[in-house]
């Protein structure tokens, strides 16, 4: 089976959400929303990897997109990055790999404005239809531990620190809110 991927919507732009999508004789796309590309940008940034963002998001993109797929295929996907084929290729082995999927034959090439999965991608990064997937921070963040191990480390620690920091802020934020009812009251 042959597959393409095309990609709508840069990693990079922030401000706008990404699709990731297929099409052969089914089409299927995956949608990473501006929210969890800041997201993602930032505890790279603090790991000290912000260039690998892009590349481990759209790689994950790719995996997620691909996961159910059965048994081999050849998947061409837009050069999107030129040059860093490689990594993006090693990203996604290595996740099919820890999660037990089907290798594919991965190939870069371009893929145009014409073909399906062009449209495909398109029509969902518009709105004109619904993505099959939405994929979470933590989804990614998931994905990401099972890849790198410098990466893991760094992310365990930074993840589990941003968690902790929030619930306190929330407890900390009621803990004021029933402070000021209280002088409310009397």
């Amino acid at each position: 089976m042959k597959i393409q991927i095309d990609q709508s919507g840069k990693i990079e732009d922030t401000a706008r959400n990404t699709v990731i999508a297929y099409s052969n004789d089914k089409q299927k796309a995956i949608l990473i929303t501006r929210k969890t590309k800041r997201q993602m940008q930032e505890t790279f940034r603090l790991c000290g990897a912000i260039r690998l963002f892009i590349y481990f998001t759209f790689a994950i993109g790719i995996y997620y997109l691909i996961e159910d797929l059965r048994g081999s295929s050849i998947i061409i996907i837009d050069l999107e990055y030129y040059g860093k084929d490689k990594i993006i290729t090693r990203i996604i082995n290595k996740l099919l790999d820890e999660n037990h999927r089907p290798k594919h034959s991965i190939k870069f090439a371009r893929i145009g404005n014409r073909p399906r999965v062009h449209y495909t991608a398109k029509n969902v990064f518009d709105g004109k239809k619904k993505a099959n997937r939405t994929i979470s921070f933590k989804e990614l963040i998931k994905q990401i531990k099972k890849t790198d191990g410098r990466l893991r480390e760094c992310f365990e620690t930074l993840v589990g620190a941003q968690s902790r920091s929030v619930k306190h802020r929330i407890s900390r934020n009621k803990l004021n809110v029933k402070t000021l009812k209280n002088k409310a009251k009397k």
